[in-house]
């Protein structure tokens, strides 16, 4: 026993004190009246770091930077603060207006939504580059939210009343060159409960609740076809920012996934669109259809792109949004844009030289996808399929600080799936100067194309894979017996 007893001790303390420096953040009572400055004390735990990463644009908002001896100069070294040599346990203050970086027009950085504000994370929240442990208390005067991708710790099963408040987050320690997206002030917020977790959805530049409830079905349903595909959604409570704008010419015409300290999907949304129009709409799928997927490297944006390409259209058709035909139709017009706009030059040159080839990246994954899909499904006598591939990924391999490659998350997914497919999928087209050939899996999946549109041949070798995947495992969304009704799609699908 004399001899245990050291060993326990010795586990009890590495597994009850670990470093974490904490953080206060002030939303002072200026807020109520609008967007004003937010303030950040930051008490580090131990010996602190030498700089922290910010924003090379947070100098021109930041009112003052105070250390245990008095101002920090405001020097910025390629989006770093320096600190220089500080106490162990020091604790560092700054304020930065976020009012007057929202008025300089730049959205990137921060933008006003109708009494809220929306910034980049690192405009103000600054941490060091070696990802250490963080803890974040967030105090707001009443009627003041604040919405960001941090998890939070013993999250209210209500949302906090209408009284001085203190919220808990612990970051996710993603690399500090991760961006966030974070808003502040009036707005509304839901959770909206899904399988495996919830997603807290914020809502900006509305009024009415009524406003909310669309904007909610809306993600909730798109939320639910996305987990379908692995029977739980891909992460467990992500934030998602609504940001509504006036008359567009589509109904989602921006959006993008960031993982910054936790992951958020943010979507800018015409507030005129319907719910039928905004349900008829790809984009949502699409975003969230990028959580399926780990972060993947951003040179190989192809595989990241090519999934929420190829999920946004199989994903609308087995929730009921679209027929097979037309699901499959939409599919092959992706194709023939990718096909398009390849003009030399190997995919992976392509990926590197950013939206100029933006169909040709998209459409090239995507078309990978299907040819991976139909060939699991083939070769397992359908006991297998990229969703169980990516089930099985998202079950091994959940780290949401990683970044992947494409050729290390194939290689782990043909170990998953105890088949080389994806393996030989990167070989063949990652550094071929050609659009990826789907003439010979369309053979055998039955896809026809003509003059006058598709033709789906129903004694196709693989005919009812290609029922399967349309139609499997899926959810619908609609009333039970509502038919999809194509003439709600837009014309141009996708990038």
């Amino acid at each position: 026993m004399r001899f245990l007893l050291p060993t326990l001790l010795a586990l009890f303390a590495t597994t009850t004190v670990a470093a974490e420096d904490r953080y206060r953040v002030t939303l002072e009572p200026a807020w109520r009246d609008g967007p004003a400055a937010v303030s950040v004390e930051v008490c580090f735990d131990g010996d602190p770091p030498h700089e922290l990463h910010r924003s090379s644009a947070a100098a021109a908002f930041t009112i003052r930077i105070t250390g245990p001896g008095g101002p920090i100069l405001n020097h910025d070294r390629h989006g770093r603060l320096r600190l220089g040599e500080l106490p162990d346990n020091a604790c560092v203050s700054w304020q930065v207006d976020l009012a007057r970086a929202a008025a300089e027009g730049d959205s990137r950085l921060a933008l006003n939504a109708a009494g809220a504000v929306v910034s980049d994370g690192d405009l103000w929240f600054w941490r060091d580059g070696d990802r250490r442990r963080v803890r974040v208390d967030v105090s707001a005067p009443p009627g003041v939210r604040f919405s960001t991708p941090w998890p939070e710790i013993a999250a209210p099963e209500k949302l906090p009343p209408a009284a001085n408040t203190t919220r808990r987050f612990a970051p996710e320690p993603t690399s500090a060159w991760w961006t966030s997206r974070i808003a502040i002030g009036r707005f509304h917020e839901r959770r909206l409960a899904v399988p495996g977790g919830h997603l807290r959805l914020a809502v900006l530049g509305v009024d009415h609740a009524s406003d909310v409830d669309r904007y909610a079905a809306w993600i909730r349903e798109t939320a639910l076809s996305v987990a379908s595909v692995t029977g739980a959604f891909p992460q467990k409570n992500p934030q998602v920012l609504i940001i509504t704008l006036g008359p567009q010419g589509e109904p989602v015409p921006w959006a993008h996934v960031i993982r910054g300290g936790g992951v958020a999907a943010e979507l800018f949304v015409d507030r005129s669109a319907s719910l039928d129009t905004l349900r008829a709409d790809w984009t949502a799928t699409h975003e969230l259809s990028h959580l399926l997927l780990p972060y993947v490297t951003r040179r190989d944006r192809w595989l990241s792109e090519g999934l929420a390409s190829y999920y946004q259209n199989v994903l609308r058709a087995r929730d009921g949004r679209l027929d097979e035909q037309r699901a499959w139709e939409k599919l092959n017009s992706g194709f023939k844009r990718g096909e398009r706009a390849t003009r030399g030059g190997t995919l992976a040159s392509a990926t590197r030289a950013g939206r100029s080839a933006t169909m040709r990246i998209y459409w090239s994954g995507a078309a990978m996808m299907l040819k991976a899909d139909a060939r699991l499904r083939a070769l397992s006598n359908g006991r297998q399929s990229l969703d169980t591939a990516l089930a099985a990924l998202h079950e091994c391999c959940h780290d949401p600080t990683r970044r992947w490659s494409a050729h290390e998350l194939f290689t782990r997914l043909d170990r998953l799936t105890g088949h080389r497919v994806f393996a030989d999928l990167y070989d063949e087209h990652v550094m071929d100067e050609a659009f990826p050939d789907v003439s010979e899996t369309y053979r055998r999946l039955g896809v026809v194309p003509g003059w006058r549109g598709l033709r789906l041949e129903p004694d196709a070798p693989w005919s009812r894979i290609r029922h399967f995947i349309m139609n499997t495992p899926g959810m619908n969304t609609q009333e039970p017996g509502a038919p999809a009704d194509p003439h709600r799609e837009r014309a141009s699908e996708g990038p």
